[in-house]
């Protein structure tokens, strides 16, 4: 455990985003493994995997009420000096994900053929999406107790045996994805489906590391079976801070399935390429979501101790350095949008359709570098309810966008990208609104500087 209420606030927030970095950036690698490997398959393995698109952010979602839940009342706790109270959310949250995500994984298998043949532009395709999707599933399942277990951890202020499990779960991912996808020796080629097994496999491995991690008696958090019998009232709090969260990635679940379905009539090669920069746009997203979770942590622990001082200077150092990241990334995006779609394809369609789609939106990287720092000040402090509202806003100024213009007779692919450009714009309006209010609220000036006296 490390105590996040001491020490300079832009070393301790760098020393966590390094970390939260790295574990990010190799978990991100799964889905680019995938794609460099299946992208040798051609044009419909790709959009195959790229109908998992839907799935993969249902998952997400899931996991992430219980990365935001459990981070901020463990952190808050820990804020606190409340041991007690960290131990039994910790153990509540690994008990209720792992309930969430058998039941997730259930509904999931028994709708991927459905899901498949619904946005895929052939039967080839949706037949392959069938064949990724029933390894993939249960991969994504594993995320929530992944995440109840790194949130916590994240919490506590340590940040080492997460990353440690996720550098060691995607090496294995590395290995395995192109053995199962062509084949070798005595292992048969299973095509798309073999870049499923493979992320299955090596989440799992994660997953029971990070159980017998807990099991360890110099753990600060530890696995206690006394508190595993439902607490309604943990869980409460648990949904409350975290739900929010959840809706906001359904909704992106939504959106995804949105634009795949209005993708559909411009074929497979429009998909592949909006799945390619989609994962790319993720990839340079991870600076702004590392700095956004180191945030949540220290917010939280500052919180609980009633330390505006340092959860406004977390939430302003965030800020820069966001900003700063983004910058530098869309620069990136702008000059060479064509060399980074070509690493995971060379169909020449699918390049030109990619490198329209990351000119356009490369855009947006700097207003959604704005929205995750104040995501991660809103999650420490416990109410993700505003930055729900962001999100809804965005995607629907997109959404009824797109459909109005698809309406007028007037719609090209393109117009898709700017209107995504025009909506995170006013998302970052909105989120800084949010933020600036919240900590007033939570941080009244007369309050905060006598906190600030007490401490000195």
């Amino acid at each position: 455990m490390q105590d996040l209420t001491q020490g300079p606030v832009p070393k301790r927030l760098l020393g966590m985003t390094a970390f939260m970095l790295i574990a990010m950036s190799v978990q991100t690698l799964y889905s680019l493994v995938d794609l460099y490997f299946v992208g040798t398959l051609g044009a419909q393995a790709v959009a195959a995997v790229t109908v998992s698109s839907a799935v993969m952010f249902l998952a997400m979602s899931l996991s992430q009420m219980f990365g935001v839940g459990t981070g901020a009342l463990v952190a808050q706790a820990i804020g606190r000096r409340d041991e007690d109270t960290a131990q039994r959310v910790f153990n509540e949250a690994l008990v209720l994900s792992l309930l969430i995500g058998s039941l997730f994984a259930a509904a999931a298998l028994a709708g991927a053929a459905a899901l498949s043949r619904a946005f895929s532009p052939d039967a080839t395709t949706a037949a392959l999406a069938v064949d990724y999707l029933q390894w993939f599933i249960p991969a994504m399942a594993l995320q929530c107790p992944l995440a109840a277990m790194g949130a916590a951890l994240r919490g506590s202020g340590s940040m080492k045996p997460g990353t440690v499990a996720s550098v060691g779960s995607v090496l294995l991912n590395i290995a395995l994805a192109p053995l199962l996808i062509f084949g070798a020796l005595a292992v048969p080629a299973l095509g798309v489906a073999g870049a499923g097994l493979a992320t299955f496999l090596s989440i799992a491995v994660a997953t029971i590391g990070l159980l017998l991690y807990f099991r360890r008696p110099s753990s600060f958090l530890r696995l206690r079976p006394a508190d595993w019998a439902p607490q309604p009232a943990i869980w409460a709090q648990l949904l409350r801070i975290g739900m929010p969260s959840a809706l906001e990635l359904l909704l992106m679940a939504g959106y995804m399935s949105f634009i795949t379905a209005m993708l559909r009539p411009y074929g497979a090669s429009e998909q592949a390429a909006f799945g390619i920069g989609q994962r790319l746009l993720q990839a340079a997203m991870l600076p702004v979501m590392a700095l956004s979770f180191a945030a949540a942590a220290m917010v939280g622990q500052n919180f609980g101790a009633q330390r505006g001082d340092r959860v406004r200077e977390t939430f302003a150092v965030t800020l820069k350095l966001s900003l700063i990241a983004m910058f530098l990334l869309a620069v990136i995006a702008e000059a060479v949008p064509g060399a980074l779609i070509g690493v995971f394809t060379q169909d020449a369609a699918v390049q030109a359709a990619g490198t329209q789609f990351l000119r356009v939106i490369a855009l947006n990287l700097l207003a959604t570098g704005v929205a995750f720092s104040c995501f991660g000040l809103l999650s420490g402090l416990g109410n993700t309810v505003p930055t729900l509202i962001s999100s809804a806003t965005r995607i629907g100024l997109i959404v009824s966008g797109a459909l109005l213009l698809s309406q007028a007779g007037h719609f090209a692919v393109v117009l898709l990208w700017w209107l995504s450009v025009s909506a995170t714009v006013v998302q970052m309006s909105l989120n800084l609104w949010f933020a600036r209010r919240e900590l007033r609220r939570r941080f009244p000036p007369a309050v905060d500087s006598a906190a600030v006296a007490a401490s000195g």
